[in-house]
């Protein structure tokens, strides 16, 4: 069990050597020390403000603290605060201090020059009775209501710098600001970052939960840390090599216990398949697989999956696949990666935004990105299909539609510029079509008229009347015909004007010809 341990004293020198042998006890947690009563109790107050579990579990009292009579501060603590025990450090530890400090509510009392053994025994003992007396005073208030069976999803990355992580946190916030209980859990063990992106201090972590065989309640309460933008945290090691002591079993414990206590619980499961994590993966209603649309990140997905199917972990077709950093130029699209994959890919992207993410992840503020960020919306997107988000709805960040209106008005300057090109095109486009139905005209009149000047005495005349029928009134009015008898052969000759735009409207400055010839019909005189 974690020990908080809050000291006060106004020497210096004290409080160095006593936070030094504090943070030697195991399991103690230590706060900076304080130099005044008055700064220790508010202190006190304002913990007690939020609830019994977030008051110290020890308080140590140095002899010269001020202003306060050190007996009279621990007589004050003990009536404000009886879930606090309360340690007396002196330089006289005799039977009279000792009875003085008993009779003002001290649980134990610490002789100066500190000793290791002697103050290590006054702390765990102080500890132990706090502990009990919260489980008398509060036992619903330190437990976690049961649920009827949270949902598990569990976020695996093809390899590492895929968005693996920032996707886990942004999929539990989504969950939570939906009004569910939400847990996150770094199975991360040796390199979990949701700490450093969270800005969290907390010694506590999952590897404490490995030898515990019945993770009850309290237990889970202990070990967890509710971040300030809502959801619990059940965080990796600080020290990677501790890892190594939460194994399959303990991970399915540890992931039972939470799916009974919260209704939401999302498993970042890193880049690197554990025992821990690979159950994680198998037990999990979803498994999500995030990649980026490249070729080095889509074939390590696909091994990543491949060995999900041999160690039956878990099949391809139930493992969603997710692409970060999407863009529409890109050669690698969605669809492509699930046909690669075998992954069920989602419709929900997260497009490639860099800039929007590297103010709040180099502050260790992830949770503070910027409602009209993109990459925030593609993220609880995909936590609405999902089915992380009941009651509340997606957002809708000015940013994306900011975006979408400035390629609409992009688009339609766009279209104007190119109005002029699109007119001047189909113009050319028509007046072609205009002046090959001149030149067909022509020589389909050319035709008629040799025909008739074939079969009659006055060739001229008739060849020009038939060629004059045949041809519309546009351009008949302007039709310059000539037909011409000789040597047994009939020639006949059709020029027409090529109309601009409009038939009879304005001519071309050049002429379309056709011409045609016939034998001599007319019988011989």
């Amino acid at each position: 069990m974690t020990v908080r341990i809050v000291a006060a004293t106004s020497d210096p020198d004290a409080a160095r050597a006593l936070l030094g042998l504090l943070g030697q006890l195991p399991g103690a947690e230590p706060a900076p020390a304080l130099h005044d009563s008055t700064a220790l109790l508010d202190l006190l107050a304002r913990a007690a403000e939020t609830g019994v579990e977030e008051l110290p579990e020890v308080v140590i009292v140095h002899e010269a603290i001020g202003p306060m009579p050190p007996l009279d501060l621990v007589r004050d603590i003990a009536l404000r605060f009886p879930a606090v025990g309360v340690v007396l450090l002196t330089p006289d530890p005799g039977p009279a201090v000792l009875a003085a400090a008993m009779n003002s509510g001290a649980r134990g009392v610490v002789g100066l020059p500190l000793a290791y053994d002697d103050l290590g025994a006054r702390v765990d003992a102080a500890a132990t009775w706090a502990a009990g007396v919260r489980r008398h005073l509060g036992p619903q208030r330190s437990a976690l209501p049961a649920v009827a069976g949270g949902t598990l999803v569990a976020v695996a990355g093809a390899k590492g710098g895929v968005g693996t992580t920032v996707t886990a946190i942004h999929l539990a916030l989504a969950a939570h600001a939906s009004g569910r209980s939400t847990a996150l859990v770094d199975l991360d063990l040796q390199g979990g970052d949701i700490a450093s992106y969270l800005d969290v201090q907390f010694r506590r972590s999952v590897a404490d939960l490995a030898d515990i065989a019945d993770v009850s309640s309290r237990v889970l309460h202990d070990a967890m840390f509710v971040h300030e933008s809502g959801p619990a945290l059940l965080l990796a090691p600080a020290d990677g090599e501790r890892g190594e002591d939460v194994t399959d079993r303990a991970a399915r414990l540890v992931l039972t216990a939470l799916r009974q206590r919260y209704e939401v619980v999302v498993v970042d499961c890193g880049t690197q398949m554990t025992s821990a994590n690979a159950a994680a993966v198998e037990v999990a209603d979803t498994a999500v697989l995030v990649t980026t649309p490249d070729v080095v990140a889509v074939r390590a997905a696909k091994r990543m999956v491949r060995m999900w199917d041999r160690l039956q972990i878990r099949k391809p077709q139930d493992t969603i696949g997710v692409v970060n950093r999407h863009t529409r130029g890109t050669e690698i699209q969605p669809t492509l990666v699930g046909r690669i994959t075998g992954t069920r890919i989602a419709a929900s992207v997260v497009p490639a935004a860099f800039r929007e993410l590297q103010p709040v992840i180099d502050a260790g503020r992830l949770h503070d990105l910027d409602t009209r960020s993109t990459v925030k919306a593609g993220i609880w997107s995909l936590a609405g299909e999902l089915g992380l988000v009941t009651g509340a709805a997606l957002p809708a960040p000015r940013g994306k539609k900011s975006r979408r209106g400035g390629d609409r008005g992009q688009v339609t300057l766009e279209t104007l510029g190119m109005t002029p090109i699109i007119l001047i095109t189909l113009i050319l486009v028509w007046q072609a079509v205009l002046a090959g139905y001149t030149f067909t005209l022509a020589g389909n009149a050319a035709d008629e008229a040799a025909r008739a000047a074939a079969v009659s005495d006055a060739p001229g005349q008739a060849g020009e009347t038939a060629a004059r029928s045949d041809l519309p009134g546009a351009w008949s009015d302007d039709a310059d015909i000539d037909v011409s008898r000789s040597g047994g052969e009939i020639d006949a000759t059709v020029t027409l004007k090529v109309p601009v735009l409009f038939p009879g409207a304005i001519d071309f400055p050049f002429h379309v010809t056709g011409h045609a010839k016939t034998v001599d019909e007319r019988p011989p005189q």
